[in-house]
């Protein structure tokens, strides 16, 4: 897949990180706390004092990344639009394998409602530009997952999506709402709390 993101949007605006086989991912959106100078994290680890995204891939499958710059998406108008953070596959994805786009806000806990649809329309966005440029086919389901890092004492998937199955069927896009995610296999990819 990597290959096939590179050729449709160039490699200058992309961040790829490659054979991510730890059993725990921790990842982080600093670009709000470096003002700019840092963006998406990846550590083995959770870090001191920063709460994350956590993924675990208790199969060490062997993951890669690509995150956004931006700039890297340009409409017809030459105009950046909104965008989410990056997107996760299988090192060696086929058509059949998961595919996960990520958007993290790392916003204070009582401003998450304010953000719900635009993370919402960026994950869209993004997944119709791969679908566009046939990164991924039309009718494949793809996963995506809407973090808030901070907030991690109640539950807002039931907020941020109200109708999932409508969601698919209109999108193709297994939505999840959480902090916690499991690969579980080369094919799902599951949900767990906050």
């Amino acid at each position: 897949m990597k290959n096939k993101i590179i050729d449709a949007l160039g490699n200058d605006k992309l961040e790829h990180k490659e054979n991510i086989t730890y059993p725990q991912i921790h990842i982080i959106d600093l670009t709000q706390r470096t003002n700019g100078k840092q963006s998406v994290e990846i550590y083995t680890t959770k870090p001191q004092d920063i709460k994350t995204l956590l993924i675990e891939n208790p199969n060490s499958l062997d993951i890669s990344s690509t995150f956004f710059k931006p700039q890297c998406f340009k409409d017809e108008h030459g105009k950046e639009p909104e965008n989410c953070e990056g997107v996760f596959y299988l090192t060696n994805s086929t058509d059949k394998t998961w595919v996960l786009f990520l958007e993290i806000k790392d916003s204070k806990a009582k401003n998450i409602s304010n953000y719900f649809e635009k993370a919402k329309k960026q994950i869209i966005k993004v997944v119709e530009i791969f679908r566009d440029k046939n990164i991924i086919s039309h009718n494949k389901k793809v996963y995506a997952n809407i973090s808030f890092p901070r907030r991690d004492k109640t539950d807002y998937y039931n907020q941020l999506i109200k109708h999932p199955k409508y969601f698919v069927d209109k999108y193709k896009i297994i939505l999840y709402g959480t902090n916690k995610l499991t690969m579980k296999d080369n094919t799902t990819i599951v949900q767990l709390g906050n």
